[in-house]
Formats: C-alpha cells, structure tokens, sequence
C-alpha cells in the first residue's frame, strides 16, 4: 500500500464504455451506424469512453509520453523562457500556476494550488501561411524550448494524428445526433483544427494538503478532449449518481470525453461530466491531453436536430471565446 492510500475515496463500480473503432474505420458495412449508436448513447450517459483500435500508433504514443518526461524535467528556469503570456495560452504553466473552482462547492473546495505542470502547443502555422498574415485568431504562436532536437517535431506529428481522430469522433457524434455524417467536421467551428496539445506533469499528492488536487473537479470547457493513457491513473469521474469512477489505465486505447460545448450545441443531450485527477502514487504522472476545441468565434445555440417548438434552446447563443473568458473569471485562479 503507498503512503496514501488510506485517503482514497470509495469508488463506483461503475465501468468507463469501450467503443471498438477497427470496423467503422475499415468501412464495414453498417459500422458508421452502429459505432456512431455506441459513441452516442456514452455520450448522453456517462460523457466518456474509452477507443479501441484507433489510428494512433502505439510507437508514437510511446514517443509523446517520453518527449513530456524529457521536457517536465529540464531546469526550471528553462522552462520559464517559454512561459504562457497574457496574450496566447502556449508555452508553460509552472506549478500553481492554475486552480478549478468549477464544482469546489460540490465536491470539496480546492484549500491549495492545483498540483499540476503544463506545456501548451496549437496548430503550427508558417511564417508565409496565409491565414497567419491575415491574422486569423485561431492562429497561436508556439513557444518551443530550446536545445531539445526532437521535441517539437513529436508534438506536431501527435497534434496531426489526433486532429484525425478528433474528426472521426465529430463524425461519429453528426450521425448519432441525426445532423448528416459531415455536418460537424465541415462546420466553421471545426474545420481550422483549433485544438490544444497539453502535455502535463503531476507530481505527487502532498499527504499532508488536505483538499489539495492534481486539477480540481471540473468539466472541460470545449467540445470535448482525447487522453492518450498514462502508465499512473488519477483520472476520476463523477457518474449520474453522484459516484466517483477512477478510470483504469488501458494501454492502447485513447479515452474521449464530452466538454461544455458538446453539451451546450447538443442542447443538453451529452453530459460534461465533471472530473478530477489525484496522483495517489507517490511518483510523478505524465499526461497528454488534446483538447477538440470549437473556433473561437463560432457562435451558435445548439444543433438543428436538438431543437424544436417544444425542446427550445437551453443555452444562450455564445461563441468559445467568449465562455472561456467568462469562465476564467469565475472557474479558476491564475497566477501570474
């Protein structure tokens, strides 16, 4: 038993769904259907599942979880010069840097700084592209460390293979939602690949900090996220009933999970369902998060199919942007 085990809570017996993607993406017939079925109903329900047989090589995987290690542990003032502006959330967040105040007054108030390190990477866009000429906002600028040969090149090949399954999830969800097996991925909010690579380092939980989390119970604020497995777990999710989940760590799967925007433009039909991470193991837990993100200045209400004369709209018009600067007034502290 590690040091502490004693302060785990007791958890559901309830199981994270494993959706099989090996028929949908070698085309067998009736697939799309019955995958887009499977992805939908975990949707409404718990708000996660995990992925078999993805795309994703496992040896790429291997490669990103690495480049995260190599890169939480060079010196610190090195990973200040690629520190996080006001202007653009890439680069690094050092340890404290963020704390959820999403559901504290649910499931226990955050009493210390979140223990969580972050590095941010978006979509690469050249100097000469000509979206970053015109200026477009979806457009960041990386920040990337220097004298680390290989590091940012890791990064962008993992940004590319899951941008690929974050369409085939979008395709997935159109069919389930009866909007047409295209409709999301064409849509504007989707189409520029606006996403968020997180890589993420949670030392381990300081037993003496009570109320102390890795990231605090929250929902995540975009459309949804794609977690590559950690070799620790210390994901837990919250079910319908109020249970806390401690999601295993499956090797060779991707585990997906519906965020603010899928429950907003489904008119409330998918759950975000709130979620925590501890590092209950004693040694650090790498991470890799890739956020699916809508555009930041799509606006809309909710799907067509999810409305009607008598299911009006639940959720005001808003675009990404601005919920996002709305929750980080009121949803968590940043330290500058």
């Amino acid at each position: 038993m590690d040091q502490t085990e004693a302060l785990k809570p007791k958890y559901s017996t309830e199981k994270v769904p494993v959706i099989d993607f090996g028929p949908y993406l070698a085309g067998e017939p009736g697939a799309l259907d019955r995958t887009a079925r499977e992805a939908g109903e975990a949707s409404e329900y718990l708000g996660f599942f995990f992925i078999k047989n993805h795309p994703v090589p496992q040896d790429l995987i291997d490669r990103m979880f690495a480049e995260t290690a190599r890169f939480h542990a060079l010196p610190l003032e090195r990973k200040l010069e690629v520190k996080v502006t006001p202007a653009e959330n890439v680069g690094y967040l050092p340890q404290g840097g963020q704390t959820q105040l999403s559901y504290s007054k649910l499931y226990g108030e955050s009493k210390h700084p979140d223990r969580s390190i972050s590095y941010f990477v978006r979509k690469e866009y050249p100097a000469d592209h000509p979206e970053r000429l015109a200026g477009r906002p979806w457009v960041s600028n990386n920040r990337w460390p220097r004298d680390l040969p290989g590091f940012r090149e890791t990064c962008l090949e993992y940004f590319t293979a899951l941008a690929a399954v974050a369409r085939q999830v979008l395709t997935l969800h159109s069919v389930a939602l009866g909007l047409g097996r295209d409709t999301l991925t064409q849509h504007d909010a989707f189409c520029k690949d606006a996403y968020t690579l997180r890589l993420l380092d949670y030392p381990p939980r300081d037993p003496a900090l009570e109320g102390q989390w890795g990231i605090g119970p929250h929902s995540d604020y975009g459309y949804g996220a794609l977690l590559a497995q950690a070799k620790v777990p210390g994901l837990e999710v919250l079910t319908r009933a109020n249970e806390w989940i401690q999601a295993p760590a499956m090797e060779g799967h991707l585990l997906f999970n519906c965020g603010d925007f899928a429950h907003r433009w489904s008119n409330g039909r998918y759950r975000a369902a709130p979620h925590r991470v501890v590092n209950y193991s004693g040694v650090h837990r790498n991470s890799v998060v890739y956020f699916v993100n809508p555009r930041g200045d799509v606006s809309m209400d909710c799907f067509a199919s999810c409305k009607s004369a008598d299911a009006p709209p639940k959720f005001e018009t808003t675009s990404f942007g601005e919920y996002i600067t709305m929750l980080r007034k009121t949803n968590h502290t940043l330290k500058d």
